[in-house]
């Protein structure tokens, strides 16, 4: 005979499952304590490494501070002095006067180099019977003659000479004046020009 098995209890008579737990909850928590230590654990290793990077560019900017001061003390030791400066040109200024000076003084077809008496000494070999010098002005490139001739003439004649001079050859005379006095003797002056260069 066989044997038949009835199941009295139906799906409905089941309790309902309960979602919320004792373990279920514990297992949250111990996940939520897990997962918020591991941040924890992760904002730590962060906030270390920033404050080491941190103490890192601090290092440095102090570093780059001192630089810029000893640079700028050392610029500022760099800067011109004005005392120097005003010595540097004053000292410039006496080399160029000194270099012109030294040019005057070498250049033989000037007065300077020889000396006045120099001149004076080939004045004196042009002598000229009809010519009497008063005055004799040399300097500045420029050369005037003052004097009293017994012939108009006699002036021309007596500039002539001065082609085999050393000093006077080349001069242009530029103002010449010839005036008869009360003894009818014949009052020159004659002027060079300045010569090129002065």
């Amino acid at each position: 005979m066989a044997k038949y098995s009835i199941n009295l209890l139906q799906a409905d008579l089941l309790p309902p499952k309960v979602l919320w737990t004792l373990n279920r909850v514990a297992t949250l928590w111990a996940v939520t304590l897990v997962v918020m230590l591991s941040l924890i654990f992760i904002v730590e290793m962060q906030l270390s490494n920033l404050e080491r990077e941190f103490a890192s560019v601090n290092a440095v900017n102090k570093n780059q501070k001192s630089q810029l001061k000893n640079l700028e003390a050392a610029i500022s030791k760099n800067r011109t002095d004005t005392k120097l400066q005003t010595q540097l040109n004053t000292i410039k200024l006496v080399i160029a006067n000194k270099q012109h000076l030294h040019q005057q003084l070498t250049d033989p077809t000037q007065t300077y180099s020889a000396g006045f008496s120099s001149a004076m000494a080939e004045l004196a070999e042009l002598h000229n019977q009809n010519i009497s010098l008063k005055k004799v002005n040399i300097g500045n490139g420029t050369m005037t003659f003052s004097g009293i001739a017994r012939t108009p003439d006699a002036v021309p004649n007596w500039l002539s000479g001065f082609e085999s001079s050393t000093f006077l050859s080349g001069k242009r005379f530029i103002n010449f004046s010839l005036t008869e006095n009360e003894q009818k003797l014949t009052e020159f002056v004659v002027s060079s020009a300045q010569s090129k260069g002065e």
